[in-house]
């Protein structure tokens, strides 16, 4: 089994597939990284679940390294919010390795993938990533276009 150390290294291995260099897209807490695809800011995870239980399918188990994907891409309507939050969860029962999530207390709307690290290649973590930064550019779009949400985009380099 992979630990999470060996998770990390394999995640800059596939940004260097993608001709990215680890070093600049690296945070500053270990296990974090920040890559851009056009507007969008895709955040890549890695991390240990630790020795505590948890409320998730593998909380037998100590310390998993869980590697997430995640692109925030826009903001909840200020109007038809239930309309909005029950086409999110239609729309979830029919995507691929991903899943519309939110963040209540920002009104964050984000594509995630998260997954427990062992059986990721190099490969798979590109896929993932370009899963994440698809379906965020394709709903970004479409929620602009039917609800009017405000789109997060790429902050300007310094």
């Amino acid at each position: 089994m992979r630990n999470t150390e060996e998770t990390r290294a394999l995640v800059e291995q596939a940004l260097r597939l993608l001709d990215i260099a680890p070093e600049s897209a690296r945070n500053e807490e270990a296990g974090q990284w920040t890559i851009y695809r056009d507007n969008l800011e895709l955040y890549i995870d890695v991390w240990g679940s630790g020795n505590e239980q948890h409320p998730f399918y593998y909380y037998q188990a100590e310390d998993q390294p869980i590697f997430q994907v995640l692109a925030p891409f826009c903001f909840v309507p200020a109007d038809r919010q239930d309309e909005f939050m029950a086409e999110l969860l239609d729309i979830n029962i029919g995507l691929l390795n991903a899943c519309l999530a939110m963040r209540q207390d920002e009104g964050v709307v984000c594509v995630k993938i998260r997954t427990l690290s062992h059986y990721l290649t190099a490969e798979a973590i590109t896929e993932a990533l370009d899963t994440v930064a698809y379906y965020a550019a394709l709903f970004s779009q479409a929620f602009q276009h039917k609800y009017k949400v405000q789109l997060m985009h790429r902050p300007e380099a310094d």
